[in-house]
This record gives structure tokens, C-alpha cells and sequence, in this order.
């Protein structure tokens, strides 16, 4: 668990990702949350159920690093937003990270809040010492997600954007 200013992040367990995929309102319930705005659509669907869910599974697997981080408003008593990272580090200390917030909540500053404590948990973890994130070209808003997290522009590959966020160590 994560705690921000105003938010705190949550790793899901494997039982709490099932529920998450199957049952639009259960996994608050589990969590004695309010249904809000969280609504689980393609491709969040898939890639929970045929990626994230059999990771979890393999004992080799670091938890942390393949499942979903959920963001609860403690205010509000909701989920506002969540991420994952797309495995443990490489070889190079590299972790990439994917986010996404609801179109309700946007603009909110919700998904730069929670970009802000993953970057902050993961250059805590000792074989981390760089956070990669792409964005389309078209994609503003979540640029300037990274931007406000001090990312840099390191490449472009027809229309998706790669920023960096690099630990001092």
C-alpha cells in the first residue's frame, strides 16, 4: 500500500483481480468502497484475464510488478484510477508502467498523484533504476502526466511517444 496526499494505492491480490474482471461492483463491496465511476472495458479485460491474472499465478512472479494498482480517493471512498507495471525490471533496472484513469475523473489530478507514489514505491525497490511509459503523439493529457513526473522524452516510434523517469543511485 501507497499513500499520496490524497490518494492511497492498493496492489491487488489475485482472488481481488478476479473480481475485478467478473463482477463490475463485488470488488468494491469486498473493499467496503463506493460504486462510482470504475467500469471495466476492453481491452482492461483481456489483458487482466490473459495477462495479468496467469502471472500472478506463477510463483516466480513478483506480484507487485504484474498486478493492478487500483487508487482510492480516501475522501470520496472510491477507485479514481489505476495502473500496472508490465513485469519486474530487465536486465538494464527497467520497469514499464501503463495507467489510466476514468473519463469522469480526468482532470483531476488524479493519474499524475498516482504516477507520482508508483515512481516513488518502485525507485524503493533495490533492482529498479528506470520507469518507461508511452503514450500516443495524439495523447496531451497523459503526457503531461509524465512531464509533471519529470519523465523525459527518450524516443518515437511512428506514433507513440517513450518517456523515461531515471533514478540517481
Amino acid at each position: 500500500m501507497i499513500e499520496t496526499a490524497r490518494l492511497t494505492l492498493i496492489p491487488l491480490t489475485l482472488n481481488q483481480l478476479q473480481l475485478y474482471v467478473t463482477d463490475n461492483y463485488r470488488l468494491e463491496q469486498v473493499l467496503g468502497l463506493k460504486k462510482k465511476h470504475r467500469e471495466v472495458v476492453e481491452p482492461m479485460v483481456s489483458i487482466v484475464t490473459y495477462f495479468t491474472i496467469p502471472r500472478l499465478k506463477d510463483p516466480a512472479n513478483d506480484p507487485l510488478f504484474h498486478t493492478m494498482w487500483m487508487a482510492i480517493d480516501r475522501e470520496k471512498q472510491c477507485f479514481v484510477a489505476e495502473a500496472k507495471f508490465k513485469g519486474e525490471p530487465d536486465e538494464t533496472g527497467t520497469v514499464e508502467i501503463g495507467y489510466g484513469t476514468y473519463p469522469a475523473l480526468q482532470r483531476k489530478g488524479y493519474m499524475s498523484e498516482m504516477v507520482a507514489g508508483l515512481v516513488q514505491w518502485a525507485g524503493q525497490q533495490p533492482d529498479v533504476l528506470r520507469v518507461v511509459a508511452d503514450t500516443e503523439t495524439e495523447n496531451v493529457a497523459s503526457q503531461k502526466v509524465l512531464e509533471k513526473n519529470e519523465f523525459t522524452l527518450f524516443d518515437r516510434i511512428e506514433n507513440m511517444l517513450w518517456f523515461e523517469y531515471r533514478f540517481d543511485r
